[in-house]
């Protein structure tokens, strides 16, 4: 923490002498010359004269350290400054992408090599018998491993931020209805109603209707996985500037305290929604698909009464250039 009076360091704590060490008596020098770096100096001069809060992250010249340095206002002329050292944690956030993205890359082959041969087995043992059984299992568990694999790999890449997103306008009821149909033999045999309410007509989107569509299904999905009886429901509405897709179902819901965390990779409510398998990831993809075009994800949901996730875009405007 510093604190600055008219671009003067009047007070430094322990922790940031540390960081902005190559000054030995840093109380009362001008802050770029404490902190050796213009643009933190520009972006408290900019704070002194708006009056707003102001963050910024950079790399020192110095010591090549990551810095995220937030700069407030606490009086006529006085600016707090909050320095933090994430190179550390930024260090380790690239380990931990690189770790997914090999990993998902190894076991790529061998599961796709254990699903061929299982395939190709079960096609020569009888219909029925323990033997039928166990393979039909091993398919299962192998199908299910490639599609956390390929979860996986999806989130690798939105880590590594190499995603293009497409801007153009897309049929919102067009869409929910697509998605409706490629999920009703699912629905049908789960035994639950699977419907699109009526979209009023002319109503588009701007963004990405692709990665909409990977973000809906993995909503949809987690819906029917969690829904025992009753219906999953898609609707949309528009207002001026905004496109809001709806997938509402009546499932076992999720407990307040668990609701802010089901977005979370890896999160999974087990007990509360019956300890289905799956990864947790499907809900964590769909977040990043939908803030990757501007837009926003929330839940809504009541024990015992269902669930209800919002998918807001962007709304195409009226007439297109």
């Amino acid at each position: 923490m510093v604190l600055i009076e008219r671009a003067i360091v009047r007070w430094l704590n322990p922790a940031a002498r540390l960081i902005f060490s190559a000054v030995e008596h840093p109380t009362g020098r001008p802050l770029v010359e404490v902190v050796r770096d213009h643009r933190i100096e520009a972006m408290v001069a900019r704070v002194q004269e708006a009056g707003l809060e102001q963050a910024i992250e950079v790399e020192s010249p110095l010591s090549g350290r990551l810095l995220q340095a937030r700069a407030m206002p606490l009086g006529m002329d006085t600016i707090g400054l909050l320095v933090r050292d994430v190179s550390r944690i930024r260090y380790l956030e690239t380990v931990r992408q690189q770790f997914v993205a090999n990993l998902s890359h190894e076991i790529r082959t061998p599961l796709a090599g254990l699903d061929l041969a299982a395939q190709t087995l079960s096609g020569q043992l009888p219909d029925n018998g323990d033997a039928r059984m166990f393979i039909d299992r091993i398919i299962q568990e192998s199908q299910r491993l490639q599609a956390i694999v390929l979860n996986l790999t999806q989130l690798a890449a939105l880590d590594a931020e190499g995603i293009e997103v497409e801007r153009a306008p897309f049929s919102v009821a067009e869409l929910a209805q697509e998605l409706v149909d490629r999920c009703q033999p699912r629905a049908a045999a789960a035994g639950l109603q699977l419907r699109a309410e009526p979209v009023e007509g002319g109503v588009e989107a701007l963004g990405d209707r692709g990665k909409t569509d990977q973000a809906m299904q993995n909503i949809v999905d987690n819906a029917l996985k969690f829904t025992r009886a009753g219906e999953v429901v898609v609707s949309a509405r528009a207002d001026h500037s905004r496109v809001e897709i709806v997938v509402r179902d009546t499932g076992a819901g999720i407990p307040p305290r668990d609701l802010p965390r089901i977005f979370e990779r890896f999160y999974k409510v087990d007990r509360a929604r019956g300890g289905q398998p799956g990864s947790g990831l499907g809900l964590s993809i769909a977040r990043h698909l939908v803030e990757l075009q501007g837009g926003t994800i929330t839940a809504e949901s009541t024990p015992g009464v269902g669930t209800l996730v919002r998918v807001r875009l962007p709304r195409a405007p009226l007439t297109s250039p």
